[in-house]
């Protein structure tokens, strides 16, 4: 009975051990360091692995975002054998560290979801805080609205601001050419008093004397909504 009960013990165990297994090769986190905006979209390779003893099925890759793509050029592994991974992200606006996660479904019994981690820091020499676009909130028919964004030199050259351009209707508190010091930050307000409902856009676009960014554009967005009505005051 005692070899009985070893063999369905081998037998058991053999059959835990034989099972698919994904490896992310490198590890679970691909770090592109330092990037500017001439490195968009960022790209990279990755590898993965069936490090299992049975044939690995990736389902599905699904990126966190749409501004990540992450297409396969296999989904069935043999053990031992890899695919790539085809990634791509988009930074788009964004300034400083970014983070953004694709997650890989599998019939790897100890993690069906494994998740990759995407990280990057992006360095701008001409940055806009908190994003590079205005966002007007609780526009109403022909009452003024401002909003407000911050953009710093972050450069080692002086950077002269010029040919402003809005479009009309639309007001800024920058009209003539500024220069900007290395390190230095200007405060750009605008302002417009809408006269209908609906969404609201408009542009702004500058010219610069920084090579990476001749021109400058700045969309600007709102939804507006109907005047106030006048608060009945009776005496």
């Amino acid at each position: 009975m005692l070899w009985r009960w070893s063999i369905a013990v081998a037998v058991c165990t053999l059959s835990a051990l034989a099972q698919p297994k994904l490896e992310i090769v490198g590890g679970d986190t691909y770090d592109w360091g330092k990037v500017g905006p001439k490195d968009d979209p960022l790209k990279a390779k990755i590898t993965l692995r069936n490090a299992g003893t049975e044939v690995l099925k990736i389902e599905r890759v699904q990126p966190g975002c749409g501004c990540t793509t992450a297409p396969l050029d296999k989904t069935e592994l043999r053990p031992g054998e890899t695919a790539t991974m085809d990634v791509t992200l988009r930074v788009g606006g964004a300034t400083g560290p970014v983070t953004k996660s694709v997650a890989i479904y599998s019939n790897d019994p100890s993690a069906p979801t494994k998740m990759l981690w995407l990280k990057a820091e992006v360095v701008r020499p001409l940055a806009f805080m908190p994003a590079q676009y205005f966002v007007f909130t609780d526009m109403r028919v022909g009452q003024e609205s401002k909003a407000v964004l911050t953009l710093k030199n972050m450069s080692q050259q002086e950077v002269t601001l010029y040919d402003i351009e809005t479009t009309p209707g639309l007001q800024l508190n920058l009209s003539k050419r500024t220069v900007l010091k290395p390190g230095q930050q200007i405060e750009l307000i605008a302002r417009v008093t809408p006269q209908q409902k609906g969404y609201y856009s408009a542009m702004v676009r500058m010219k610069t004397t920084h090579p990476e960014y001749p021109t400058l554009e700045i969309p600007v967005y709102g939804n507006v909504l109907e005047a106030s009505s006048p608060v009945f005051n009776p005496r």
